[in-house]
């Protein structure tokens, strides 16, 4: 007799690669019948995985519009990847399918931007780097914090012009977005190339002295403190201790 962990993963692989992997020892009934079971509870969670998507991209789908997206969905769930992901992270690979499948740009960096403003929702608590932590230390002390990024932080570097539908950015020109959390609200910051390089050196934990000195690093930047402060400002960062 199989185990129950055998037949939830043969009735898996049947829902996944249709019919002809079907093992009639899992049904009891006339095989017509058991076929049109079968069928009717995978297109009901093939509506949960189209409506999974919509929910979890929904900027992506004013871009596009309801029907090339849907299309778009309809393709990406089938793919092999996809099928092994629950609704939870079925977004995950959405904005690398588009990139190898002629979408624009644009439209893949919208859809990456967006997976990113889910993780950093998700993403654990943690209290925020701020300027008064710095209150009392001396210049060689400030220069020595240890910051690294919030958990929520997340940084989407851009190519194309940002999505209309993205419209808190849509009159800037930009780098790389920035996603943050400090507290309850996600907020999309833009980026230009020197804030975006410092957020980078940040990501696995820098000096303060070590982001001042590479802003002084980047051709034409006159003001050192700036971008540090953008990132601080923005709660993108915890102390690291």
């Amino acid at each position: 007799m199989l185990s129950l962990e055998a037949i939830e993963a043969k009735f898996i692989d049947t829902i996944n690669n249709g019919p002809d992997v079907l093992d009639p020892a899992l049904f009891a009934g006339p095989l017509d019948r058991v076929l049109i079971g079968l069928k009717t509870h995978a297109n009901t969670i093939s509506h949960a995985r189209l409506t999974a998507l919509e929910a979890t991209f929904p900027r992506l789908l004013e871009h596009l519009g309801q029907q090339k997206f849907n299309l778009l969905s309809r393709s990406y769930i089938e793919t092999k990847v996809t099928r092994a992901l629950d609704n939870n992270a079925i977004g995950q690979g959405f904005a690398d399918f588009l990139d190898t499948n002629g979408c624009p740009t644009q439209t893949s960096e919208l859809a990456q931007i967006e997976w990113a403003w889910l993780e950093s929702y998700h993403a654990a608590e943690a209290e925020p780097f701020a300027l008064d932590r710095l209150a009392g230390l001396s210049e060689a002390e400030v220069m020595e914090q240890i910051v690294g990024w919030h958990p929520a932080t997340r940084l989407t570097p851009t190519r194309a012009a940002i999505a209309p539908a993205l419209r808190e950015l849509a009159d800037y020109s930009t780098a790389a977005v920035l996603i943050v959390r400090p507290h309850a609200e996600v907020r999309l910051l833009p980026l230009d190339e020197v804030k975006s390089v410092v957020a980078q050196l940040a990501q696995k934990t820098a000096t303060i002295g070590n982001l001042l000195t590479l802003v002084t690093e980047q051709p034409g930047e006159a003001d050192p403190i700036g971008p540090v402060l953008t990132l601080i400002g923005a709660g993108a960062l915890i102390a690291m201790e």
